[in-house]
């Protein structure tokens, strides 16, 4: 059995990383190879900063409903309680969901295809490299409290 005190979900802070990374590869992308952008409209570009605004209002109120269990907001951290209530009542990762919904907005408001292929591949990286080591990670420190919840509430939405 693992220390309490030194188990983490990870060793690494892979959402950030993963959104970084995401970010300079479309980036690298939209130099290297040409794909048709989306219509020039201001209509799209608008929509496109309501669902990023969107997101950004999701992932605020996610970090809200952490900082107001007392829990950590970290990635790699310890967590001192399981959150269920406000977002978190229809979603076991709404921080994650709310970054994949800003992604897709930004692609939207900027034109680029890249941005668009590549949300859901971030999300694909985020499932196997944060949110499953996570699961693992509540299962350990919260066990059938964690699964009680695991089972009425979805991973995404």
């Amino acid at each position: 059995m693992t220390d309490a005190r030194q188990d983490r979900p990870s060793s690494l802070p892979w959402p950030p990383i993963i959104y970084a990374a995401a970010l300079v590869a479309c980036w690298g992308l939209e130099s290297l190879v040409t794909l048709p952008r989306l219509p020039e409209s201001l209509v799209i570009r608008w929509i496109g900063a309501v669902v990023f605004l969107s997101g950004l209002g999701l992932g605020l109120k996610g970090f809200a409903d952490l900082r107001a269990a007392g829990t950590t907001m970290h990635p790699t951290g310890i967590a001192s309680a399981l959150v269920t209530g406000g977002v978190y009542a229809w979603s076991r990762n709404p921080l994650y969901l709310a970054a994949l919904i800003a992604f897709a907005g930004l692609g939207l408001a900027l034109r680029s295809t890249w941005l668009l292929i590549a949300a859901p591949c971030v999300g694909i990286a985020l499932t196997r490299l944060a949110i499953e080591p996570e699961e693992a990670y509540l299962v350990r420190r919260f066990g059938p409290t964690y699964l009680a919840y695991a089972s009425r509430v979805r991973r995404w939405i």
